[in-house]
Formats: C-alpha cells, structure tokens, sequence
C-alpha cells in the first residue's frame, strides 16, 4: 500500500465509530497479508471475508483454526461460505445461517458486497446477528440470479 493510501485509509478509521471491511479479494488478501491481518486485529469492528480469504490470511486449511482465531478477537467476523451458507464470530458466539436453495446462479459478480451491504443494514437497524446474517444471504441470493452487479 502506498504512503499516500495508508494515510487516507489510518484517517478514515480514526474518524470512524465503527471501521467494517471486507477482505475483498483472495489476490488481496495474500499481496498484503500482514497489512490485512493487522488491521482485523486492531482497527476493524466488522470484517467480511469468504471461506477462501479468511484461511489464507490466518495460513490454514482447517475452519475450526477460523472460529477459533475469530473468537479470539472478539469482534465480528463474518464469513460467507457459498452453498455452506454464513457464520458471523461475535464475542465467542457462533451464527449460521444456511444458504437459499433452488436458486438459479447466474453470475456471483456483487455477492460479496450485497451480502454485506445486507448485513450492515440489519446491524445498523437494531436487528439480531441471526437476522442480518438472513439480510445478507437474502440480498446476495437475488444478485447472483441475474447477470451483473445491480439489483
């Protein structure tokens, strides 16, 4: 990451009350895996990540090292795992919420940030862990079954 970036980036989290990111990108995720590790344990509120980024960043294979480690941080880490579904990590308490079924995939371009945006709306809303965790999965439900990134 460039001086310039870091600088943007370290004021917007200082002027924050809550910092969510997501992982973003698996690409991401290993260019800069210590950058990004350090920021999940000490700036971030909320973290996103899919399967695939969140084993890459903490170097396992297994998902139990990732509710583990997840529940060590105690913040809220949420994770999308495909037709696994979703878990959010939050002060020891693990969520699932089961993927929606008979969907007709077109394109995965936007799930990523549907489900999130989906999720923030039910934190942000007052809603349960369990209920923006069933935002998200809603929301990305209905992106993936068209092509492109808009509702």
């Amino acid at each position: 990451m460039k001086e310039g970036q870091k600088k943007a980036f370290n004021k917007a989290i200082n002027n924050a009350n809550k910092v969510a990111m997501s992982l973003s990108d698996l690409f991401c995720v290993d260019r800069h895996k210590d950058q990004f590790l350090n920021l999940v344990k000490d700036k971030l509120d909320i973290v996103f990540a899919n399967e695939q980024e969140i084993l890459s960043l903490i170097n396992t294979k297994s998902f139990n090292d990732v509710l583990s480690f997840a529940k060590e941080l105690k913040k809220n880490i949420v994770i999308t795992r495909g037709a696994k579904g979703a878990v959010a990590i939050k002060n020891n308490l693990i969520y699932e919420c089961s993927a929606k079924e008979n969907l007709k995939i077109k394109d995965l371009t936007g799930a990523g940030d549907l489900f999130a945006a989906g999720y923030l709306h039910g934190i942000i809303n007052e809603m349960s862990i369990e209920k923006s965790l069933d935002k998200g999965t809603e929301m990305s439900s209905k992106i993936i079954q068209k092509i492109g990134a808009r509702i």
